[in-house]
């Protein structure tokens, strides 16, 4: 398995990506129930590229299954999905800046798309048709990656994105712990409350106070499984949790599980088997 998990992309991108992430794991003969990885809510927006087997995403709650394409544009999660790996499992995360996808989709409303993937070829310019054929052919993952970053550049050139005092409010609102004033955040962003939270709504399909539960509950889980030897107690007050009932309420909400069954599940996901940088 190759797993390069924090690509820091092009300076010039450093406003718009945080990072990207490149799994590639084979698969072949393994039976469909080992090939499933939980997926909570996090608190990212992304753009996932699959250039070799189709993955299907499978709603926890129902069994309902969707098939991605080639690429994808995920917005905001509220609900937990479980990703079924194909047999040549090839992934690379672009990781947008909190907020971002909003403007590198021209606008369109995030909530228009919120809890489903879209086909990113349906909502981009033909280069990104041609750019997944290129992946599709290509052997080598940082060329793999420097296909991504050059479309990216100038993609983001054509759109001529402007990061707003409500961008970096977001960005703010994403990182914070401890408890918080709406009013402080939407005065950071040059805004009344109100136009705060209908234009956090916008970029991020859900309120302010809604996407901090989502950022929070993404911060003790992914602290939690890079520090298993933490317990829980110790990762809700580090992520700013009240108690630990409060951390519970969020795993059953967000993850449908306990957090010590949704670790147990992740533990036996097939990219959790062994790790090659």
């Amino acid at each position: 398995m190759v797993f390069m998990p924090r690509i820091l992309p092009h300076p010039a991108l450093r406003s718009y990506v945080q990072h990207y992430l490149l799994l590639h794991i084979q698969l072949k003969g393994v039976p469909d129930h080992q090939r499933i990885k939980p997926i909570p809510p996090d608190a990212d927006q992304s753009l996932y590229f699959y250039p070799r087997s189709a993955t299907k995403n499978i709603v926890n709650s129902t069994g309902a299954t969707r098939q991605s394409g080639s690429s994808i544009f995920v917005g905001q999660q509220t609900s937990r999905i479980n990703l079924l790996f194909g047999e040549d499992h090839l992934v690379i995360q672009v990781c947008f800046r909190a907020g971002f996808l909003y403007q590198f989709l021209g606008k369109i409303p995030i909530s228009t798309f919120q809890d489903k993937e879209i086909n990113a070829e349906e909502l981009s310019d033909s280069g990104l048709k041609e750019l997944n054929e290129q992946l599709q052919e290509e052997t080598d993952y940082r060329l793999m990656i420097g296909r991504i970053e050059a479309y990216l550049l100038k993609k983001i050139a054509i759109i001529a994105t402007e990061i707003q005092p409500i961008d970096r409010a977001i960005v703010a609102l994403r990182s914070a712990r401890n408890p918080f004033s709406l009013d402080w955040f939407a005065d950071q962003a040059c805004l009344s409350h109100r136009q705060f939270e209908r234009k956090f709504q916008e970029r991020m399909g859900m309120s302010p106070k809604f996407y901090a539960r989502i950022a929070r509950f993404d911060s003790a889980f992914k602290l939690k499984t890079q520090n298993p030897q933490f317990n829980w107690l110790e990762v809700a007050y580090s992520c700013g949790y009240f108690d630990f009932s409060h951390l519970m309420r969020d795993f059953r909400q967000f993850a449908e599980v306990t957090p010590s069954l949704l670790i147990a599940q992740n533990i036996v996901s097939p990219d959790q088997q062994s790790i090659v940088d």
